[in-house]
C-alpha cells in the first residue's frame, strides 16, 4: 500500500461503475442498514452488544456526534456510528477502501496523515469527536498528528483513541526468548511504526496537552495472544506475577482524552496520574495479598482435610485398640482357662501314673496267682483228683451234687 502524496475527496474517486466492480458502490449519502463487505484484513462486523474494543470506542463516541474518523478503512465503524445518529468525515490512506467507506460517510479525504495538510482540507470544519482507533501506531509522527488534529475539535470536543499494548505479557515473554516476530495482524502488526506502553502513551498525550479522562482496558489471557512463546520455559512464579499485573494482561487501551485548555490543568492531570499510579500499585499489592491469602486458604483447606484424615485415623486407631483390648482380655481369660486345664491335666497325669502303678501291682499279683494256680493245677493231689473224678461212681456222685446245688439256687425250677 503506497502513501498518497495529496488529498482527494469523493469527487476525485472513480466512477460508480468502477466502484461496483471493485465490490463497493459510490453513494453520496450513507445507506441506513447497509453493511460493508468483510474483505480487508482490518475489516470486521461490529457487535455493539459485545465487550470488544470497537464496541467500547463507539460507546465512548456517543450518539448524534459530528465525528472525524482517522483510518476508517472500508467504513465498518463509520456504519455503526451512522446508525447511532453521527455524521462522519473520514481520512483514509487507501483510495479503494475510502470508496467503500464513502457509503457511510458525509465526506472521505484520501491522504497520508503524516504528510496531509489538514488545515487545507478541513478549513474551518470542527468536530465533536476525533476517533483514532488503532491508527496512531501506524504513523511516523503521531505526536505531530495529535497536535495538528487538536485544532479541529469543538470547545467541548475530545479524542477517542485505541492503542495496542506492546507490554502485553506475551510480547515480554517472547522477548525473553529473543523473539520479536512481525505478523499480519495483532500486537506486532508488520505495518506498525510505533509501539506503546501505558506510560509512553500517557507521556505522549501529556506532551500534546491532552488529558486522559476515561480509560478502558481490553484484556487478553497471556496464553491466548497471537504472539507465541514457550510456556514450558516460564517459571510458575513469573507467570503468576504477570497474571496479577493488569498492564501485562492488557491487550489494548481504549480511552477518552480532552484538551487541557486552561492553565494549571496539566498540574492537576499530573496529580491525577500520580494517584492513578498509586492506585495501580495498591491494586497490585492487593492482588498479591489476595494471591497470598488464596494460597493460605488453600493451605488451610489442605490442613483441614489432613486434620479430618488424622481424626478419622485416630478414631480407627481407638477402635482398633478397643478391639485389641477385648482380644487381649479374651486371650487372658483363655490363658487362665488353659492354666487351669494344664493343672487339671497334670492332676490327671498324676492319677494316670498312680493308676498305672496300681494296675502294674495288680498285674503282678495276678501273675503270682496264676503261677500259684498253675502250681496247684500241676500238683500231685490235683492230678490224682482229676484221675479219680473220671471214675463212674464219682461222676454220678458229682452230677447229683451239681443237681442238688442247682436246685438250691433261687429262681431255679425243678
Amino acid at each position: 500500500m503506497q502513501h498518497a502524496r495529496r488529498a482527494t475527496t469523493l469527487s476525485d474517486l472513480p466512477p460508480a461503475d468502477d466502484l461496483e466492480s471493485a465490490g463497493g458502490s459510490a453513494a453520496t449519502a450513507p445507506v441506513e442498514h447497509e453493511q460493508p463487505q468483510t474483505s480487508h484484513q482490518y475489516e470486521c462486523v461490529i457487535d455493539l452488544g459485545s465487550d470488544n474494543t470497537h464496541a467500547k470506542v463507539i460507546e465512548l463516541v456517543g450518539e448524534g456526534r459530528r465525528v472525524l474518523e482517522l483510518g476508517p478503512a472500508t467504513g465498518y465503524m463509520s456504519a455503526a456510528l451512522h446508525q447511532r445518529g453521527c455524521t462522519v468525515t473520514g481520512v483514509e490512506l487507501d483510495a479503494g477502501m475510502a470508496a467503500q467507506a464513502a457509503r457511510f460517510c458525509e465526506r472521505v479525504i484520501v491522504g497520508d496523515l503524516d504528510t496531509l495538510d489538514l488545515a487545507d482540507e478541513l478549513g474551518g470544519d470542527r468536530f465533536d469527536v476525533i476517533v483514532a482507533a488503532d491508527v496512531l501506531e501506524h504513523l511516523r509522527d503521531p505526536l505531530r498528528a495529535l497536535r495538528t488534529l487538536s485544532a479541529f475539535l469543538q470547545p467541548e470536543g475530545y479524542f477517542v483513541v485505541s492503542l495496542p499494548n506492546v507490554a502485553h505479557a506475551s510480547v515480554r515473554l517472547a522477548l525473553l526468548e529473543g523473539k520479536f516476530t512481525y505478523r499480519r495482524l495483532g500486537l506486532l502488526d508488520s505495518t506498525h511504526l510505533r509501539f506503546f506502553t501505558r506510560e509512553s502513551m500517557e507521556a505522549m498525550f501529556d506532551e500534546v496537552g491532552l488529558a486522559v479522562v476515561e480509560m478502558h482496558r481490553q484484556e487478553l489471557d497471556i496464553d491466548a495472544s497471537e504472539v507465541a512463546f514457550d510456556t514450558s520455559a516460564v517459571p510458575d512464579e513469573l507467570m503468576d506475577a504477570l497474571r496479577r499485573d493488569v498492564d501485562a494482561r492488557t491487550y489494548q487501551f481504549i480511552f477518552k482524552a480532552l484538551p487541557l485548555g486552561r492553565a494549571g490543568l496539566s498540574r492537576f492531570q499530573e496529580l491525577m496520574r500520580s494517584m492513578a499510579r498509586e492506585r495501580a500499585d495498591l491494586q497490585k499489592a492487593l492482588a498479591a495479598r489476595e494471591s497470598e491469602n488464596a494460597e493460605l486458604r488453600e493451605a488451610l483447606a489442605a490442613i483441614t482435610v489432613r486434620e479430618g484424615e488424622i481424626r478419622m485415623a485416630l478414631i480407627d486407631a481407638h477402635d482398633l485398640a478397643l478391639r485389641r483390648d477385648e482380644e487381649l482380655r479374651q486371650l487372658t481369660q483363655t490363658g487362665d482357662r488353659l492354666e487351669r486345664a494344664e493343672e487339671q491335666l497334670a492332676e490327671l497325669w498324676q492319677v494316670h501314673a498312680e493308676a498305672k502303678e496300681i494296675i502294674a501291682a495288680r498285674d503282678n499279683e495276678i501273675a503270682l496267682l496264676r503261677v500259684r494256680l498253675e502250681r496247684i493245677a500241676q500238683s500231685l493231689p490235683v492230678r490224682m483228683w482229676h484221675s479219680i473224678s473220671r471214675l463212674p461212681p464219682l461222676r454220678w456222685l458229682r452230677a447229683r451234687r451239681v443237681a442238688g446245688y442247682n436246685a438250691a439256687l433261687p429262681g431255679k425250677e425243678d
